[in-house]
């Protein structure tokens, strides 16, 4: 039930935003999605960076996690080709994987894409960026098929 819950989720969220953060859902906890988007993304060549807990400060004066996380991936060709083509770009690296817990089912969301192009509107930029595009797409994937 939950699994057909977050296909329709995420089928809803691919439907409504054309140009839109990335998505992934997957029904489990935080830590098993850090290790599993760890795991995605090294699969891709990536590696995890930074994972950057939110509300910190809260959570030690004790009020409860918020579940939520961001994780920083990146991998060393994407800093050449940035410094390369365009290295305004490096202001956006590495990127960034925000993770939401709620009742049990991870949402992880990108940034949205869309908008650097926008930014930076250049042809060569815009295949780069297009390029990090589809290594998210594999990465998200292979998150939530796990």
């Amino acid at each position: 039930m939950m699994k057909l819950a977050c296909t329709i989720l995420v089928l809803f969220w691919s439907i409504a935003a054309q140009a839109a953060p990335l998505t992934a859902t997957r029904a489990t906890d935080l830590q098993d999605a850090i290790d599993g988007l760890t795991a995605a993304a090294q699969n891709s060549g990536y590696e995890l960076v930074k994972v950057q807990p939110i509300d910190k400060a809260l959570v030690k004066r004790g009020y409860p996690d918020p579940g939520v996380r961001i994780l920083f991936i990146g991998k060393s060709s994407a800093m050449a080709q940035a410094m390369k083509v365009n290295p305004r770009l490096l202001s956006m690296l590495p990127i960034r994987l925000t993770l939401i817990s709620e009742n049990g089912v991870i949402v992880v969301n990108s940034d949205d894409l869309e908008t650097w192009k926008a930014i930076f509107p250049d042809p060569d930029t815009a295949l780069l960026i297009e390029s990090w595009k589809r290594d998210l797409k594999v990465i998200l994937g292979d998150f939530s098929e796990r």
